[in-house]
C-alpha cells in the first residue's frame, strides 16, 4: 500500500504539471493522430511488463487496453532448503476515456476499466529433513475509475498519466506437499478470498500515430 500510494502521487505531480504545460488552445493544423501505445513502467516492480494501446472510436471517446505479463525460473535459498522456483503472471485492463477537454489523446479525460488478472507460482525445495513441493494460483477480478491527463510532447511521442480508485475481489489457492515424510505423503492446502479498495495509478510513456 505505501509503495501504491508513492506512485499515485508521484503520477499526480505529473499530471498537474503535464496538465499546465498544455493549457494554451490546442493547434487546429496539429496532426491528427487515432493510435496511441506505450509501456507502463509502474509493475517493474512487481516483475511485470506492461504495455497500454488506446484508439480513438468519437471525437471524445476512446477504447484502452492494458496487457500485463511476467514471469521467471530461479534457484533460491529458503527455510526448506535449495529449491527451484517458476511463476508466471498475465493480466489485461479494457477500458473506455472520455476526453473533456482538448482533443483524444492529447488532453485531459475520464476513464473507467476492467482489471483482470491471474498468478501462478511453484517452488520444489530440497532438504535434509524434507522435500517439499508448494503452489500458489491467484486470480483478480476488478474494476477502476481514473482521471488524467494526455499529451503529446513532440513528434507524437506522448506521456500519459493518471490517478483514481479501484475495488477488486482476490482469491488464493496454497497447496504445500512434502513427499520426504516417513508416513508417506503429506499434503495441506489454504484458501482465501476478499474483497480490496485501493488507489490506482497509471503512467504510460510511448508514441501517438
Amino acid at each position: 500500500m505505501p509503495a501504491m500510494r508513492h506512485a499515485g502521487v508521484m503520477c499526480a505531480l505529473l499530471l498537474a504539471t503535464v496538465a499546465s504545460a498544455s493549457a494554451e488552445e490546442v493547434n487546429p493544423e496539429t496532426e491528427i493522430r487515432r493510435t496511441f501505445v506505450g509501456v507502463v513502467p509502474l509493475p517493474l516492480r512487481q516483475g511485470l511488463i506492461a504495455v497500454d494501446g488506446e484508439r480513438v472510436l468519437a471525437p471524445r471517446l476512446s477504447a484502452r487496453m492494458g496487457v500485463r505479463f511476467g514471469g521467471g525460473r530461479f534457484k533460491d535459498e529458503g527455510t526448506g532448503g535449495e529449491g527451484n522456483t517458476t511463476s508466471l503472471g498475465v493480466g489485461v485492463e479494457p477500458g473506455l476515456r472520455y476526453y473533456l477537454t482538448g482533443t483524444v489523446l492529447n488532453g485531459l479525460w475520464i476513464g473507467a476499466h476492467l482489471e483482470l488478472s491471474g498468478g501462478w507460482y511453484s517452488r520444489k525445495a530440497v532438504g535434509d529433513l524434507s522435500d517439499m513441493t508448494s503452489r500458489d494460483r491467484t486470480w483478480s477480478a476488478g474494476v477502476g475509475a481514473l482521471m488524467g491527463y494526455s499529451m503529446v510532447v513532440s513528434q507524437g511521442f506522448t506521456v500519459q498519466a493518471g490517478v483514481g480508485l479501484g475495488a477488486s475481489y482476490d482469491s488464493l489457492r496454497w497447496t504445500v506437499q512434502d513427499t520426504a515424510n516417513p508416513e508417506g505423503p503429506q499434503e495441506a492446502s489454504l484458501e482465501r478470498a476478499s474483497w480490496g479498495f485501493a488507489e490506482r495509478a497509471t503512467l504510460a510513456v510511448g508514441w501517438a500515430f
